[in-house]
């Protein structure tokens, strides 16, 4: 199908709706492109039962004159199923669309899609106009950067746009550089430019990453969309991979905003197991336990149950942060690639050689070194190419900066004692976090009792609502509610006092006096 002409005609089958004709349609494209030129494209099509369920999550109601957005409109799934909730409506409607798809190779079969909703919004006495932009959507409507003014003439934007980062010298990112910082990804330029073209009391609904959720790049993105609009409705998925069938292994969430100032006193959280939306729950989030600020930070939240919220309550309830029991996260300094010289990969140490510390290392409380593993360097020279880069030996708490949705639990803290490293110096590399004391060194006990406490499965619960990123951030640690240090120091104690067969969950809940974290989680304790 590569190489189609403009005006190739696709017909319907039988009794099937618009958006399953748009689904035929996309799988057509699919076959067609080569995957991995759609994914240099950032393209991938919205499976059917997510398109349907993002078109449900508007009010339309008998609202008769309808101007709806389609930025990144691919094939036109989303706007298939918009359509399609427009079909059910009692009420006649007439709607304009404007479809941006720069993607030649797609334009045919987006024209097909939008051709066809056409007809059959005609055939039941609605109508329907459309527009298909061959332009780049963020490019194209810049101006819309320019004017902070409520100016927007769309009531509704639906969109699934690209998820590729941006080079920080690109046009896109030069457009962006006061709401994102370093390399942005593109799909929130999307989000922006789509809340600034809403009218007021338009709604959005987008699929994108949770990444804009929390971290240091999305800072002032989210100051700005916070005060644009009024997220109403965010839906979680419990799989990374069920989406999409195309490998798209972001956490991905559909997000509902209104442009409005309106005060709000609630989120709807819904959540199912996978696309097909078998399984949905669903609660009423307070505002103030989804958007947290802290240190100068805006985070949003998206608790998965009441449990969720509970925790979250009794968390930010804790007086201190890390700063305030003068303590510092900061990333390990040794990149690999760019010091090979100066790096060994045998378990032979040399004079002038001390231990490199990778995730590897972690097991359980503990930094077990050396610990082989292929590829990876076991020790690092010492030298003055390597003197900024080397730590002194000190009580540490280290933290796994990478983890995955799936993976049993999200942080992995160890223990780094110096009565364990008989060295001067030590190299952490750049996969690793580590926990130190601004102004001198932890204890023994410190060490241990915040390891414990950010090993715990209360913590680890609460983290999980904070942060959907595979990546632990240090913006997020910095924000991290924690108890007074000399509760910190009291778990520390009682771990050690286990000799390696400690129950950090009971231990945590016992010295903190917030009771067993099994009936918690059972919402048994209020």
């Amino acid at each position: 199908m590569a190489g189609l002409s403009t005006d190739f005609i696709l017909k319907k089958e039988g009794e099937e709706s618009v958006l399953d004709y748009a689904i035929r349609i996309s799988d057509i494209a699919s076959r067609s492109i080569p995957l991995e030129k759609r994914k240099v494209r950032a393209q991938f099509f919205t499976p059917k039962e997510v398109s349907n369920f993002m078109a449900d999550m508007f009010t339309i109601k008998d609202k008769r004159e309808i101007r709806l957005l389609d930025p990144g409109a691919g094939v036109g799934n989303l706007t298939a199923a918009f359509c399609n909730k427009i079909l059910s409506s009692k009420c006649k409607h007439s709607i304009e669309v404007d479809a941006y798809e720069n993607d030649l190779e797609l334009v045919p079969f987006l024209k097909n899609v939008l051709e066809m909703c056409k007809k059959e919004l005609e055939d039941q006495g609605h109508a329907m106009t459309y527009v298909i932009h061959k332009e780049d959507f963020v490019l194209h409507n810049e101006r819309h950067f320019m004017n902070f003014e409520n100016c927007g003439s769309y009531d509704y934007v639906i969109s699934n746009p690209p998820y590729y980062k941006l080079d920080k010298t690109s046009s896109q990112a030069v457009l962006m550089r006061k709401l994102i910082s370093a390399h942005p990804n593109i799909y929130a330029l999307f989000m922006v430019l789509s809340a600034k073209m809403l009218k007021p009391e338009g709604e959005l609904v987008f699929i994108t990453p949770r990444s804009f959720c929390s971290g240091m790049y999305y800072k002032n993105f989210r100051k700005w969309f916070l005060q644009t609009v009024r997220i109403s409705h965010i839906h979680t998925f419990e799989s990374r991979r069920d989406i999409f069938a195309d490998e798209v292994l972001q956490e991905n969430i559909l997000i509902k905003a209104v442009k409005s100032d309106k005060t709000q006193s609630s989120v709807k959280i819904t959540s199912s197991k996978s696309k097909i939306f078998d399984t949905l729950n669903e609660m009423i989030v307070e505002k103030d336990d989804m958007f947290f600020r802290k240190n100068g930070y805006t985070f949003i939240r998206i608790p998965s149950s009441c449990d969720d919220v509970k925790i979250l309550r009794l968390v930010d309830a804790w007086p201190n942060t890390l700063n305030e029991l003068g303590l510092e996260v900061s990333t390990g300094p040794v990149v690999v690639f760019r010091t090979r010289e100066n790096v060994n990969y045998s378990i032979e140490r040399a004079e002038k050689e001390v231990p490199l510390i990778w995730m590897h290392n972690f097991h359980d409380m503990e930094i077990k070194w050396p610990a082989i593993r292929r590829n990876k360097p076991n020790s690092i020279y010492v030298n003055e190419d390597t003197k900024s880069l080397l730590l002194p030996v000190k009580n540490y708490v280290l933290l796994k900066r990478f983890s995955s949705k799936e993976q049993r639990k999200r942080l992995y803290a160890s223990v780094l004692l110096r009565e364990k490293f008989p060295f001067e110096t030590i190299g952490i590399e750049n996969h690793v976090n580590y926990i130190h004391k601004i102004n001198g060194e932890m204890s023994k006990e410190e060490a241990v009792g915040v390891a414990a406490l950010l090993n715990s499965r209360f913590i680890d619960n609460y983290f999980r609502s904070l942060n959907g990123n595979t990546q632990v951030n240090a913006i997020e640690m910095r924000s991290l509610p924690l108890p007074h240090i000399s509760k910190i120091v009291e778990i520390g104690k009682t771990v050690l006092k286990t000799q390696g067969h400690a129950d950090l969950n009971q231990i945590t809940c016992s010295v903190l006096q917030i009771g067993d974290m099994n009936l918690i989680c059972q919402g048994v304790v209020k």
